[in-house]
């Protein structure tokens, strides 16, 4: 047995068992209960309806977005099974851009919606979603992250997630798939 063959019938059973379950319907419930409250706590001014519906979309999304990437439960591990091939998508801004036009479409008054990215154009860039209150400054607001935990979406305050430092996507690097949805006076609808 070459050694590449030892390696691959070791790591073969470390993959499979590390498979991500994005969770069952009632912890979805219960993880969009948490996440509306959070988003509820940006602003008294932010709608418990609508931080209801961005909270379990978000959640549904992300498990959806698990199932077709089916990411093993080390991030870095999809990383590099895209990277060589084994694995067409699931880099974290494909989670991230697979994920926000299902949030815009929900037409937020009162949250806003907004493309970060963390150490850009480095080997660590990492990539995810701001919410912020109406007139809240982007450092205050919540990152969302399918990413992180494979489809078992996860979230917190900007301020406390000190292993990113999250800055907004500048307008000229937003994708040019998510381009229609933030720049429809370039990109207007056909």
């Amino acid at each position: 047995m070459s050694a590449v063959s030892r390696l691959v019938s070791l790591l073969l059973p470390l993959l499979v068992a590390s498979c991500v379950n994005p969770g069952t319907p009632a912890e979805h419930q219960e993880k969009a209960r948490q996440l509306s409250h959070d988003l509820q706590q940006l602003s008294p001014m932010v709608l418990a309806g609508e931080a209801d519906r961005l909270a379990l979309t978000a959640i549904e999304e992300s498990a959806k977005l698990a199932h077709d990437f089916k990411p093993l439960r080390f991030p870095w591990m999809n990383n590099g099974l895209v990277n060589i091939g084994l694995r067409r998508r699931g880099l974290c801004y494909q989670w991230r851009d697979d994920l926000f036009p299902h949030l815009h479409r929900l037409n937020l008054k009162t949250l806003n919606l907004h493309l970060t990215s963390s150490r850009r154009a480095t080997m660590r860039e990492h990539n995810a979603i701001v919410v912020t209150a109406n007139g809240q400054r982007f450092e205050d607001g919540l990152v969302i992250d399918p990413w992180r935990q494979g489809g078992r979406l996860w979230w917190g305050r900007l301020s406390a997630d000190k292993s990113h430092p999250w800055k907004p996507l500048p307008r000229d690097l937003i994708p040019v798939v998510l381009r229609p949805l933030l720049m429809p006076e370039l990109y207007p609808a056909r």
